[in-house]
């Protein structure tokens, strides 16, 4: 093939790519928007209530707790009342928000509407999401008006195809270097990964190419890890927005509470008894703080190649006769009757991370076990298994929810209620643990029968 020939095919190729990868960046950013615009408006709003709440308790404050809403949001917030006037303390970034709002826009809030709008004037400039709901300052209706900024669907474009075009001419020139040993093996390697680069740049991520060291030489292995870190990358990146959007819900709420709470502890005119409760709500929350960075410490390290895992030969029945004995305040102050029938048994393994899986499970037993309930609990030795099992007869899990009952932050309750506690990390904990261990973690449940969550674990022989 003449140099020049080649260099025609190569631009063809970045052409290709830049063509194929633009209309999947458009199209998942489009959809990506369409999700954020809507994330964004339930955010606004459930905000607005708990802000509604915190001024219903503290009237006086309203001015501050709507900066403060402004300030924690990154938002314009402006509150109009019944004669369609902005507040007159409003910020001058309220103001210009209620000027930007039709007449109708509050007269519909006003009537008990939910207000909701995006405007994006221009694909690469940021968009406007705004909410606008009915609540009560010192008796009198009025709209609050909640506007926040949505980045462009556009926002990072060329940076993005410029580095995804030079790693490309990098990899084009590492193969054509490879290429001049061999031909065959050029010519087919190339072809292989055109294909996959193809496919990458139409935002196919399931690649499962031919990379058989026989018949495509070099090209095998660099086709065997570009299976590999396209399987990554869609993991990864299935895994990042899932994440991203858990914690910042897990965080946004509790931090939100917090604020308001302390702002109305500011008010001498509230009783001893409110203090108190507003008091034991702000340990709560805070609480649930620091129990969701542990778990997300406890998931990293776990993760890590460096968390220490020491497997030594001890008792099995014995740590979890201790452990169930360790939680008897919890379960004797519900009333619940401990069934527990231990064979003994020896392992071999990490005892301080298994302690966590018993915690864990017996934790979510107690938690969920009714009053007066019972809590089964057993272990046997089948071959070289050891086998535990922990039950209850609580609310059990629905069939649609219990294969995804060990996923990170999934909660059968789809409505988050913090009456339950927990982050949903506590089960994504205990499957890591018991597969470092080699192990298997079940669950069988039906609603309205209970649960039973299974471990097995190999038994190291004497």
């Amino acid at each position: 093939m003449k140099p020049l020939q080649f260099l025609w095919r190569i631009a063809l190729v970045f052409v290709s790519i830049s063509f194929f990868w633009s209309i999947g960046f458009t199209l998942m950013s489009w959809i990506s928007g369409s999700h954020d615009k809507q994330a964004v408006w339930e955010h606004n709003l459930a905000s607005g209530t708990q802000a509604a709440a915190a001024i219903r308790n503290d009237p006086a404050a309203a001015d501050d707790l709507l900066r403060q809403l402004g300030q924690l949001l990154v938002a314009d917030v402006a509150l109009i009342d019944a004669s369609a006037a902005v507040r007159p303390s409003a910020s001058a970034e309220a103001a210009a928000l209620a000027g930007d709002l039709s007449p109708a826009a509050a007269d519909s809030v006003l009537r008990g509407e939910t207000y909701q709008s995006h405007s994006r004037w221009n694909p690469f400039r940021d968009g406007q999401a705004t909410t606008g709901q009915l609540i009560e300052v010192e008796g009198r209706p009025a709209a609050l008006f909640i506007r926040t900024e949505i980045p462009s669907v556009f926002s990072g474009y060329a940076r993005q195809l410029a580095a995804l075009n030079i790693g490309f001419l990098f990899l084009f020139g590492t193969m054509a270097l490879i290429g001049s040993l061999s031909n065959k093996a050029r010519r087919d390697g190339f072809h292989l990964m055109i294909e996959a680069t193809r496919r990458i740049a139409k935002g196919d991520f399931n690649i499962n190419l031919d990379a058989s060291p026989m018949k495509h030489g070099p090209f095998g292995e660099l086709a065997q890890s570009l299976n590999h870190m396209a399987g990554e990358l869609n993991e990864m990146e299935k895994m990042r927005q899932e994440f991203i959007s858990n914690v910042s819900h897990e965080i946004q709420s509790p931090l939100t509470s917090i604020s308001g709470f302390s702002r109305a502890l500011q008010n001498d005119d509230i009783s001893r008894e409110e203090r108190l409760q507003i008091l034991g709500i702000i340990e709560t929350e805070s609480k649930r703080l620091s129990k969701l960075s542990d778990n997300l410490l406890k998931l990293t390290s776990l993760e890590s190649s460096h968390h220490p895992f020491e497997p030594k030969r001890y008792r099995l029945d014995k740590q979890l006769r201790t452990l169930v004995l360790a939680c008897e305040p919890q379960w004797v102050g519900k009333n619940i009757d401990m069934d527990v029938s231990l064979d003994e048994v020896a392992v071999v393994l990490d005892e301080d991370s298994m302690s966590q899986v018993w915690i864990n499970l017996l934790g979510n037993s107690i938690k969920f076990t009714p009053e007066g309930g019972v809590i089964g609990l057993t272990l046997r030795q089948v071959g070289d298994r050891a086998i535990v099992s922990v039950s209850d007869n609580g609310p059990g899990i629905g069939e649609e929810d219990a294969p995804f009952v060990f996923d990170r932050f999934f909660k059968a309750d789809k409505s988050r209620n913090r009456a339950n506690g927990g982050s949903g990390l506590g089960l994504s904990i205990v499957k890591k643990i018991v597969d470092m261990h080699h192990g298997t973690v079940a669950v069988v449940s039906k609603p309205g029968e209970g649960a039973k969550f299974t471990v097995t674990l190999p038994v190291q022989p004497t």
